[in-house]
């Protein structure tokens, strides 16, 4: 996972930290729903067709380090 510069104050999904603007957060997406199109209905004439959603989720660099996700680098 390759960290990003928050451009504006976001919450870290993991530990409630805020993150701040400036700050490097790592973002991981969970797809809800299947990845096919579903299964269409129709209400009163009007057509819906089922599709997956994809929510990304924002974490602060220290729970990206514990998750194992990144490893922590040493300056020096």
């Amino acid at each position: 996972m390759k960290l990003k510069r928050s451009r504006y104050e976001r919450k870290c999904r993991e530990c409630k930290e805020i993150i701040l603007k400036g700050d490097k957060y790592g973002q991981k997406s969970i797809t809800l729903g299947s990845k096919r199109t579903g299964p269409s209905e129709s209400h009163d004439g009007i057509s819906i067709v089922i599709h997956h959603l994809t929510i990304p989720m924002d974490f602060c660099r220290q729970c990206c380090i514990e998750k194992g996700w990144i490893e922590e680098v040493s300056n020096g």
